[in-house]
């Protein structure tokens, strides 16, 4: 029985970066590599355990969580995020210290799998690399996606390795001894009517030309002429939106023809938003601006409001229910295994923000 999804993205941000481990039991984790790049200095010290600022972030019963883990995991975060770059010191203070929180829960869970006899098989390792890898139009387009994001191949199979680990013992020792009855799931129903009212949502298409704010107005100026030059062919009979979009589009919806889903509000900028909810489905925008640029829009379909009954949502909720309740006791693990590990964290951070300090909605609509 698969993991939760909600656990499982709780594991998985924690092994956003791992060092190369054996899930063998008994074998020692391999030496994990010095940092990477210069995003956060690191002294010369030959022991990452002096409490000085060096190759280790923290230490979980002797293991090290080197630095440039947490700079790949936070790096990561940020290409999630939508910030495009290399991420700068203020995002290392703000993401860091609970990304290095995140690591430690996941090595206190792995070492805690390991300790139980929980292993990874090999062949589940390569399935589940090329099941990713499959999801990709070519292996070469995955395989700059893995260096974009800082891996190899090894080193991807290795945190899979570390993942699936976690999972077997999560399933086995938590998950699958966790149920909700049909009952509870009703109480809750009722008790709570307005998280079942479905708001009116639009699907949308879009073709973005990149004018970010701080551009130059010549840059702008010229941004708007070709979106309004892609306005006009988007309207001509017989056009592919879709075509268009992977033609011209600068967002990364751009190769999957622009195409955003369905969205409600809130979920997107709020010009491109009013935008959206005022067109009528197979309507074409004139160039909505945005902090990101020109936005072509397109609406596909579609859906009214409405509230549902609990014959609709009653498999749905009684998952998120076992979610909720699975989530706990993982937590509860985490912080029992915690409290007996021998935990040292040398990652300070020189800023109290998080990552609301990105604008409303960025990454929204590209």
């Amino acid at each position: 029985m698969k993991l939760i999804k909600t656990i499982c993205m709780l594991v998985l941000l924690a092994m956003l970066a791992v060092p190369p481990v054996s899930c063998a039991k008994g074998e020692k984790p391999a030496e994990s590599a010095p940092p990477a790049g210069d995003a956060v200095p690191a002294s010369s010290a030959d022991d990452p355990a002096t409490g000085e600022q060096g190759s280790a972030a923290a230490m979980v019963n002797g293991t090290a969580i080197p630095m440039s883990e947490v700079e790949l995991a936070v790096k990561n975060t940020a290409i999630r995020m939508g910030v495009l770059g290399t991420p700068d010191q203020s995002l290392m203070d703000r993401l860091g210290p609970q990304i290095v929180n995140q690591l430690i829960a996941g090595e206190v869970l792995y070492q805690e799998a390991v300790k139980q006899g929980y292993t990874a098989a090999g062949e589940k390792v390569d399935e589940s690399f090329n099941s990713l890898a499959g999801q990709f139009p070519s292996r070469e387009e995955f395989n700059t996606e893995m260096e974009k994001r800082g891996y190899t191949e090894s080193s991807l199979k290795a945190s899979m390795r570390k993942q699936i680990t976690i999972q077997a013992f999560l399933d086995e020792t938590i998950a699958s001894k966790t149920y909700v009855t049909e009952q509870e799931a009703r109480s809750f129903f009722d008790e709570n009517p307005d998280r079942f009212s479905q708001e009116a949502q639009v699907k949308a298409s879009h073709i973005l030309i990149n004018a970010p704010s701080e551009a130059p107005q010549e840059e702008k100026d010229k941004a708007l002429k070709r979106a309004r030059e892609i306005t006009e062919l988007a309207r001509g009979e017989g056009a592919d939106f879709a075509a268009l979009a992977k033609e011209h589009s600068e967002g990364p919806s751009g190769p999957s023809g622009g195409d955003l889903g369905f969205f409600g509000r809130g979920r997107m900028v709020k010009p491109f938003e009013e935008a959206a909810f005022s067109m009528k489905v197979g309507e074409i925008s004139d160039p909505v601006l945005t902090q990101f640029g020109y936005h072509v829009i397109k609406v596909t379909d579609r859906q009214a409001g409405k509230t549902m009954s609990f014959e609709e949502v009653k498999d749905n909720l009684m998952a998120g229910l076992k979610n909720d309740k699975v989530n706990r006791m993982v937590n509860d693990r985490i912080k029992e295994l915690s409290e007996k590990a021998e935990i040292e964290v040398f990652l300070t951070s020189s800023s109290s923000g998080g990552p609301s300090g990105l604008p409303p909605g960025h990454g929204s609509v590209q």
